[in-house]
């Protein structure tokens, strides 16, 4: 019974240790948005890409919904890939494990912004 004590006490302390070190990347990835820079790397293949840095403040401070397309591309060049009513902008390697990041612009039939997001592959 010992033992199982341990072990699930381990395993809770691993676990917040874990949460606390995506905490720490995830802050620690937070940057001012640039979007002459974030424009330089369409089509970048850099695993660190500056990109990801840049998305907190993207969302919170230059996207919103109902933008048209337009003013996104004014403001953030055009996207490495679309996807049927979606275009995609690169982030590189995540930090969060052998996957890769991205931030997609879902539009409207209007060409205007209807959610934003970052996912994985």
């Amino acid at each position: 019974m010992g033992g199982t004590r341990r072990g699930l006490w381990l395993g809770v302390a691993l676990a917040l240790l874990a949460g606390l070190g995506v905490y720490l990347v995830s802050t620690s990835q937070k940057g001012a948005f640039d979007a002459e820079q974030w424009k330089a790397q369409r089509g970048s293949t850099a695993r660190q890409n500056p990109r990801v840095g840049m998305v907190v403040e993207l969302q919170e401070k230059h996207l919103r919904k109902g933008m048209s397309r337009e003013e996104v591309q004014k403001l953030l060049g055009e996207p490495d890939q679309r996807r049927n009513t979606s275009e995609v902008y690169e982030l590189g390697a995540s930090p969060f494990g052998p996957s890769y990041e991205y931030f997609v612009i879902d539009y409207d039939g209007a060409g205007k912004v209807t959610q934003f997001r970052v996912t994985r592959s």
